[in-house]
């Protein structure tokens, strides 16, 4: 299958790393349009104390989220994919990523398994699973394990 236009998530994690080099494989290999959203909360909650102390800064951080993009911006560009678009936005990292796909009409949304974003995504992996049950479109789920493919190393 080809496709047209590739939605990524992408928080800093291991497995969102792995998300966004699938992606901009796929977008490569289907010259697709390839969305990166990253997404952040600002919150007056304490952040749960579950989370590990040197990635709690990292949760509702705009500043961080847009440095991620970036660096996935410039990961696509290394690649070749010539039609990139970012996206670093205040809200809910599954909500967001759902109104990008439907926005762009999109054809795939990736993600990472687990995430950073707050404590029970970084322990559930909640973003994930949720964009599972409400995407509008294919969605591919990369674990950081999963080594990237031999032609795109």
């Amino acid at each position: 299958m080809t496709y047209r236009t590739i939605v990524v998530g992408t928080d800093g994690s291991a497995s969102a790393e792995r998300a966004v080099e699938h992606s901009v494989d796929l977008a490569a290999a289907d010259e697709a349009r390839l969305v990166i959203v990253t997404a952040y909360e600002r919150t007056d909650t304490k952040l749960d104390e579950r989370a590990p102390a040197d990635v709690r800064w990292m949760m509702a951080d705009p500043n961080e989220a847009e440095r991620h993009a970036r660096h996935a911006r410039s990961l696509a560009a290394e690649h070749g994919v010539g039609d990139v678009v970012v996206q670093a936005l205040e809200g809910e990292p599954a909500d967001e990523l759902l109104e990008a796909a439907d926005t762009f009409d999109a054809d795939l949304i990736v993600v990472g398994s687990v995430g950073l974003t707050d404590s029970s995504r970084f322990l559930l992996g909640s973003v994930a699973s949720s964009v599972l049950h409400h995407a509008p479109c294919d969605v591919l789920v990369v674990h950081s394990h999963t080594p990237r493919p031999a032609a795109a190393q």
